[in-house]
């Protein structure tokens, strides 16, 4: 049987435009293993594009064939039913949809062909379970007593959740709106974040990621805190009124960058604490962490240098990319016990086996200074280019950096890259400890550079002094090269961004991989390990 999880709740309009939903997602599974997971913004080439009712019909036409289905559609806070802008597919559940782990059986109707209705099971699971669960294709299972947390803007009912799963069974601890509101509004909806970095209302998806970087750009100071505090960080008041607040204590420049540190700090106290207190509760070994909020690298870090937990994982679609995989994944695990472990590079995009005839070639090229794009095999799950659509450029010198950042991304000077390192390197240039890091391969940790290292480092030293590291295994291509850029070369890695313009997804197909490069001006593009020009 084909199981197909989905994401793709309708949202409401204000104005005439959508104000909510967001990364709609449709994930293939079969007997435990993942057939397909296509992130709708990478085939339409529209970030975060949320009109999956438009385009169900043809990706279901393109990957079911005449095996039974059975549907499972993840929620969220707008609506618990799903519907194809045609009326082809219907998913109604038969109750409402609450938090819980226990899927809600559904009604489903299929018209594949617009006229004879096709038979299929139907399922709807909770947004905040199914964020959880897009961590079982990574790990197969999730070990007996085990904390599992979501953290999220807003899922169905809440915007955090904790579960504790003894080996059979989740037992929801709490789920709360409340909870961590105020840390989490502060990076996707507060003024202090838009006044700083420049930005809209209706850019409130950028802002996470952008704000934390700028914070690694300044002091926490308890002043500036306990002064947030009191205003109850100015969260829902307007931003023009903030500004002349704040020129008002601070005069005509406002301390942004401290004011973003500190705002940071609060983030991993209040997360932290959270996650460590339902951990006392339960007395939890391991933890199963995922969520929009779990793209916040310095708290995993500090999450994860606690000690008390013995293994932190988070799965690398950790945001709403992984909904429709939960669900897919919940389902299956349900029935099996267990599913396939897979690596990221789970979104088929038609790529052929990697070929590692030209890796001299390509170092050779990388070594002299060149930025070359990389399109390789099957492409990764989730907002994290991790070395199939990555551009890549060695990591030792600030201007590259500059380059490839600045002038080809077009991103802001204050936002951190990260590189890509063998695990030999990684051992000795951010510690021995990082071998057993399951977040360390999935681009969401940070390590502190050792003395010493700091010059083969230079184009990707955090202002705060933090490598927010890739380590790189089971990957022959990858590996292949940067063993040759460090025994041969004596450079130690690679810059590792994602392959895309400013305002674009990462690209999937070869043909994007190849008119991206062209736009940004790219020196070469590696196509399933064969070096191209642009």
């Amino acid at each position: 049987m084909l199981t197909v999880g989905l994401y793709g709740i309708k949202d409401t309009t204000r104005g005439g435009r959508p104000t909510y939903t967001h990364d709609h997602n449709v994930a293939f599974m079969r007997e435990g293993r993942v057939i397909d997971v296509v992130a709708l913004e990478r085939i339409t080439r529209r970030k975060y594009d949320n009109r999956l009712d438009q385009y169900i019909g043809e990706l279901l036409r393109e990957r079911v064939g005449d095996e039974p289905v059975r549907f499972v559609s993840v929620n969220a806070f707008v609506g618990d039913g799903f519907q194809s802008a045609d009326g082809s597919l219907r998913i109604e559940p038969t109750a409402p949809v609450s938090i819980a782990a226990t899927p809600v059986p559904a009604t489903v109707r299929w018209w594949p062909d617009g006229l004879h209705r096709r038979a299929a099971e139907g399922w709807a699971l909770c947004h905040e379970f199914a964020h959880v669960a897009s961590l079982l294709p990574f790990v197969g299972r999730f070990e007996p007593n085990s904390l599992l947390v979501h953290v999220d803007g807003g899922a169905s009912d809440s915007a955090c959740s904790a579960w504790w799963w003894d080996g059979h069974e989740a037992r929801l601890i709490e789920a709360s709106w409340d909870r961590l509101k105020v840390p989490v509004n502060n990076f996707n909806a507060g003024p202090i974040a838009r006044l700083a970095l420049g930005l809209g209302p209706d850019e409130h998806l950028a802002m996470p990621g952008k704000f934390m970087g700028f914070a690694g750009h300044g002091r926490v100071v308890p002043f500036l805190r306990a002064f947030l505090e009191e205003h109850g960080f100015f969260l829902d008041q307007p931003d023009d009124h903030v500004a002349a607040l704040l020129r008002a204590a601070f005069g005509s420049q406002p301390p942004f960058a401290d004011l973003a540190a500190t705002i940071q700090a609060h983030f991993e106290d209040e997360v932290t604490a959270a996650i460590l207190g339902w951990q006392e509760v339960t007395g939890a070994a391991h933890l199963y962490y995922a969520g929009g909020a779990a793209l916040n690298i310095p708290t995993n870090a500090r999450i994860e240098a606690s000690g008390r937990f013995r293994s932190v994982h988070l799965p690398p679609c950790t945001n709403d990319t992984g909904l429709g995989l939960g669900a897919a994944a919940w389902i299956e695990y349900r029935e099996r016990g267990e599913v396939e472990v897979s690596g990221p590079f789970l979104a088929r995009a038609g790529g052929a086996e990697v070929s590692v005839a030209q890796v001299d070639e390509i170092a050779a090229r990388l070594a002299a200074g060149e930025v070359l794009g990389l399109c390789n095999g099957d492409a990764e799950v989730g907002p994290r280019a991790l070395g199939h659509r990555s551009i890549v450029a060695r990591p030792d010198d600030v201007a590259l950096r500059r380059r490839v950042s600045e002038t080809i991304k077009g991103r802001e000077a204050y936002r951190p890259v990260a590189p890509m390192i063998l695990d030999e390197v990684a051992q000795n240039a951010l510690g021995a400890g990082i071998a057993k890091s399951p977040l360390a391969a999935l681009m969401l940790g940070a390590w502190q550079l050792q003395a010493g290292w700091e010059g083969w480092f230079e184009g990707v030293l955090h202002a705060d002094g933090s490598l927010r590291a890739q380590v790189v295994r089971d990957d022959p291509f990858l590996e292949a090269l940067l063993r040759r850029l460090w025994r041969k070369h004596n450079i130690a890695g690679l810059i590792n961004t994602s392959f895309n313009g400013p305002g674009e997804p990462i690209v999937h197909t070869k043909a994007d991989a190849l008119d991206c490069a062209r736009r940004l001006g790219l020196d070469g593009v590696v196509l399933d390990g064969s070096l191209h020009r642009p």
